[in-house]
């Protein structure tokens, strides 16, 4: 284990090599069926939820490769094309220079086609099946796509798929100048477009015998950083009711998610013209989908670095007088339930342990003790609010922690370590309040940064108080929004200040079921790394704290704490995810 690399490195997944992608990523068969399906789908989730990653594992270049080094037959029947949108073109911002709405969607779209052509091209250059068979008819696609597109394009490349590549940087450049001579209007005449220019392109290519009934998945990737007309232009090819050649994969994060508005003023409906898929996964204990998906990312990357049949449990053990004061509290909460409900009330009396055992732990500490040990894979999955990249990235810090301190090798992070880690990783969150948000958020005034940051200490101070208190759901560490309608200019000024908190992910939103029978409303959790530096139980549990609109304005803006209620308290069913029973 010399030179051993951090195994839990969280990289953008645009910038990993194929081979990681291959190596880390942990397929799940219910979103990959969705993918490699020819419907429009939205793949919705916040920042680090995994969404790239399953967009480029089912991308057609790692497809092949994956085949490849199984040594099994290639598929030709769905080519995934990937389109990122967090590019250099995607930010282009001439077009602001224009008055004139419909010459702002022209260039954008003419941007945006540009892009899926490139993206096709390179896909396809990078497979010698489709070079070879392409070979034979490689002078009629170039007379056959020049006559349609009215251009000239190289024919000195190395095959048909590179001249395309050249023609669109050379395409890309002369745009540019065009747009920024003034009063130029030669561009127009030009620009292309969806239907003159990828359509024909598709049948084209479709000739090549490889081809002839494959599907193009256009994966389009980040759309939440695509413009105004981008996105209008997307949602209007959608809107095509033939998808026999190509379907649209959308990627976007929650905070910012494009509207579904069309470039004709129409819109796109869920249901009839896309299907949305949500990333996100329960991770409330070990039964979960995402605790289940997170052992498994955990022990793919330590079976990398040599440590197979290790498991996320060995490698992140439990403090021990933690985990038997854990149990002493769970025989306390048994003897107390089966004095209430009797010895017969099985369910009682496990809804009971559940409850309040923890709840018991965090109560009886002394005042003046240090804080409690924070360590244990579950512990790692609790605080990670169900995001990939928070669970990769406190383990990031363990292990890098463990290495300057152990040469030789690891086989486990201590608990010591693991506490002290999520201590400061927690610390550092509460700094980034501290300072202000205003200092990293754009639009973000000094006086809403102020503001975020009171409205996270005061509802830490409330969760505080519910932990030590004989209530009935004393880990509730989510929150809904009551009496929404009575202030609607505070719940106005409320959800402003949410969501400049989404966007750096110190809290998420999730759906549940309400009060009101058969309704659903949003919840609001606090990503859970900021409780550790303040001593509180990040495992929470089923159940959401109803607040007032008027009691949240005033910890916000007044910063004064929140009224304990027990009627506040209401157990939950946190909204499974699409492929959960």
């Amino acid at each position: 284990m010399n030179n051993i690399t951090n195994p839990f490195e969280y990289e953008g997944a645009n910038n990993l090599p194929d081979n990681d992608i291959i190596g880390y990523y942990i397929e799940d068969y219910n979103f990959s069926r969705f993918i490699q399906s020819t419907k429009n789908i939205f793949l919705i989730g916040e920042r680090g939820s995994g969404k790239t990653m399953t967009l480029l594992y089912n991308s057609f270049k790692i497809q092949y490769k994956i085949a490849n080094q199984k040594s099994k037959s290639i598929s030709f029947d769905k080519i995934g094309i990937h389109v990122p949108c967090n590019t250099p073109l995607f930010h282009k911002k001439e077009y602001l220079l224009l008055n004139d709405d419909f010459k702002k969607s022209i260039i954008c779209e003419h941007y945006l086609v540009l892009s899926i052509l490139y993206a096709i091209a390179d896909t396809l250059s990078e497979i010698p099946e489709i070079i070879e068979s392409s070979q034979s008819q490689k002078l009629d696609f170039f007379s056959e796509i020049e006559y349609i597109w009215g251009v000239d394009l190289d024919h000195s490349s190395i095959n048909f798929f590179e001249s395309i590549k050249r023609y669109v940087n050379k395409e890309m450049i002369a745009t540019q100048k065009k747009i920024n001579t003034y009063n130029s209007d030669a561009f127009y005449e030009n620009a292309l477009s969806f239907s003159s220019s990828i359509m024909p392109f598709f049948t084209l290519i479709r000739k090549i015998s490889l081809l002839q009934s494959s599907h193009f998945l256009i994966m389009i990737d980040d759309a939440h950083d695509m413009n105004k007309y981008q996105i209008q232009t997307l949602n209007s090819w959608i809107a095509y009711r033939d998808h026999s050649i190509f379907s649209f994969k959308v990627a976007t994060a929650k905070v910012n998610r494009p509207v579904f508005i069309t470039s004709t003023g129409g819109s796109i409906l869920e249901g009839h013209d896309f299907i949305t898929v949500d990333m996100e996964r329960a991770y409330q204990n070990e039964e979960t989908d995402f605790f289940k998906l997170a052992k498994k990312i955990i022990e793919r990357r330590l079976e990398n670095i040599g440590l197979k049949g290790v498991t996320a449990e060995e490698f992140f053990p439990v403090n021990e007088s933690f985990s038997k004061d854990i149990e002493k509290y769970k025989a306390i909460a048994k003897q107390q339930a089966e004095e209430k409900y009797g010895t017969n009330a099985t369910k009682s009396v496990q809804d009971y342990i559940y409850k309040y055992h923890r709840a018991m732990y965090f109560r009886e500490r002394s005042a003046k003790a240090n804080k409690p040990p924070y360590s244990g894979f579950e512990t790692i999955v609790d605080i990670s609010t169900g995001i990939v990249r928070n669970l990769l990235d406190p383990c990031y810090w363990m292990f890098d922690n463990a290495l300057n301190n152990n040469k030789d090798g690891i086989t486990q992070i201590s608990p010591k370590i693991q506490t002290q880690i999520i201590v400061e990783r927690s610390q550092r969150m509460w700094d980034v309040l501290r300072n202000g948000l205003d200092k990293i958020i754009d639009n973000c005034t000094i006086e809403q940064g102020k503001q975020i940051f009171q409205l996270f200490e005061n509802l830490m101070i409330l969760f505080s108080k519910r932990l030590v208190s004989d209530i009935s759901e004393p880990r509730a560490i989510v929150f809904s929004i009551s009496q929404k309608d009575t202030h609607p200019e505070l719940y106005k000024e409320i959800i402003a200040l949410i969501d400049l908190a989404r966007k750096v992910q110190f809290i998420y939103t999730r759906i549940g079921n309400a009060k009101d029978k058969g309704k659903q409303e949003i919840y609001y959790v606090p990503n859970r790394l900021l409780f550790p530096s303040l001593g509180l139980d990040p495992h929470g549990q089923y159940s959401r704290v109803s607040l007032k609109v008027s009691d949240i304005w005033n910890a916000a803006v007044n910063n004064k704490q929140f009224p304990i209620n027990e009627e506040t308290s209401t157990s939950i069913n946190l909204q499974k995810n699409l492929f959960d029973e």
